[in-house]
């Protein structure tokens, strides 16, 4: 979805396709794909560790650390570009859907600016605006409406990340969101389904969101602050460890409460500290998608779980057994050609943002 228009003109365009870079506090992950007459094949991955508390509230407060750490990463896996594609996401950017009178694009985007400052915190002059129309619907009265996309981010934000790509030696073809780089990513696999609605939720840095798609188009976003890092937090926290030690225990644990499989005690115990935490997360949740289908909506028939979070062994069932639907780990390489890749199958939900940037550079949308 081509959503960050307002923030893509003033951006540079390379003519090599761009890859799709997903920084967050979790990691730096770089996808790079060829597209075909059958699709997209992969020509290259890699993640790298982001430098300790170079995001604050969604910002990059070290371009040039984190620029240098890029760079390494690419060159380590020899990823040549010229180009990328970057997102923001989280509680940083504001998403609302709204509906207006049917108008022309010109006349939306004047609506648009006037309008704006109804539904966003900040003042109009210190955020890029962008809109989209997704559908139309009919009122209670039977007039015609569009549904339209409103995003907003503040400016020091968005050149942040600007700021990180040039440190890198990269200009940025489009700043996207992140949460659209993982529907669009979803698009190419059997997770969405025609007249279905689907909650796919990002699961990284210190946040979770919470999209939902009604026959492929976003009806409700909601960013709460529970993520991957969070959990790392509560670790690090509760047992006097670093942050690898936190990540490790991580990957070793099993929340799935049905789990028999006889583990460590000291992963025994990072496991009863991790599961209030993931309570709590999927209480919220549950208030989130309860409250999009009391507005009249449709239930919610599936949930795709994505990022570094969704990586958590056990935690699709997890939430299966305690929301009462359907969970599945979402793989943005199923149906794809890896070509010369191996895929590591148990990482592959911590790529799926970077491989819908990495798309959206492909189509130039």
């Amino acid at each position: 979805m081509g959503l960050m228009d307002t923030i893509k003109s003033k951006l540079n365009f390379k003519k090599k396709a761009p890859v799709g870079i997903d920084i967050s506090a979790d990691a730096i992950v770089v996808a790079s794909l060829i597209k075909t007459k059958t699709g997209y094949t992969v020509q290259a991955l890699a993640m790298g560790p982001m430098p300790p508390n170079a995001i604050q509230d969604g910002e990059i407060v070290d371009p040039t650390g984190v620029g240098e750490v890029l760079r390494g990463i690419m060159d380590d896996n020899g990823i040549v570009a010229e180009s990328a594609v970057v997102a923001i996401g989280g509680q940083s950017v504001i998403i609302r859907l709204i509906n207006t009178d049917v108008m022309a694009p010109e006349e939306l985007a004047t609506f648009i600016n006037y309008e704006a400052e109804r539904y966003i915190p900040f003042a109009i002059d210190d955020v890029n605006l962008s809109s989209q129309i997704v559908g139309t619907i009919v009122d209670d009265n039977g007039n015609e409406q569009m549904e339209v996309l409103l995003v907003a981010a503040q400016k020091n934000l968005v050149q942040s990340f600007i700021s990180t790509a040039e440190e890198a030696g990269l200009s940025l073809s489009c700043v996207d969101v992140a949460s659209f780089a993982v529907m669009r990513a979803l698009e190419k696999t059997d997770y969405l389904n025609d007249n279905q609605t689907i909650a796919a939720l990002l699961i990284q840095g210190p946040s979770t969101d919470i999209n939902v798609l009604s026959n492929g188009v976003p009806k409700f976003n909601r960013s709460v602050l529970i993520g991957y890092s969070y959990l790392v937090d509560n670790l690090i926290n509760s047992l006097g460890i670093d942050e690898d030690s936190a990540k490790y225990l991580l990957d070793q644990l099993d929340v799935d409460p049905q789990g028999y499989e006889e583990l460590s005690p000291e992963i025994e115990q990072a496991t009863e500290i991790i599961r209030p935490a993931l309570s709590e997360l999927t209480g919220e949740i549950s208030r989130s998608l309860d409250f999009f289908m009391s507005q009249g909506a449709a239930t919610i028939d599936r949930i795709v779980i994505c990022g570094k979070g969704a990586s958590l062994r056990g935690l699709d069932r997890f939430l299966t057994t305690r929301l009462g639907i359907e969970v599945v780990v979402g793989n943005p390489f199923t149906g794809l050609d890896p070509g010369s890749v191996e895929i590591d199958e148990a990482q592959a939900p911590a790529y799926i943002t970077a491989m819908g940037l990495a798309m959206r550079g492909l189509d130039g949308e």
